[in-house]
């Protein structure tokens, strides 16, 4: 799994998906979505990492079925958080 921080208007955005997902690009209805180093980083982070990353966060991005289990076994998320992008699970959450 690799993941990235992004700081954007005095907000902080976590991005993590997979690592064998990287370079994927998926549709949604009409949109298209890349799965890029860019948004998503390279690094390969630990378990710890992520939730410490994603408790830290006030936003959210995930792609993938690890991370998914991994915020599922943790009770972060249910499975009825999650939707299905060409098979592929996506989450994303808002602290508000």
């Amino acid at each position: 799994m690799i993941g990235k921080i992004h700081k954007y208007s005095g907000q902080k955005i976590f991005a993590c998906c997979d690592f064998e997902l990287l370079g994927k690009t998926i549709l949604f209805n009409d949109l298209e979505i890349h799965i890029s180093s860019g948004f998503y980083g390279s690094s390969k982070l630990t378990e710890e990492e992520i939730l410490s990353f994603l408790f830290d966060a006030d936003q959210i991005n995930v792609f993938g079925k690890k991370v998914c289990d991994l915020l599922l076994s943790k009770n972060i998320i249910t499975k009825e958080n999650i939707i299905y992008i060409e098979n592929i699970p996506h989450i994303q959450i808002y602290k508000i």
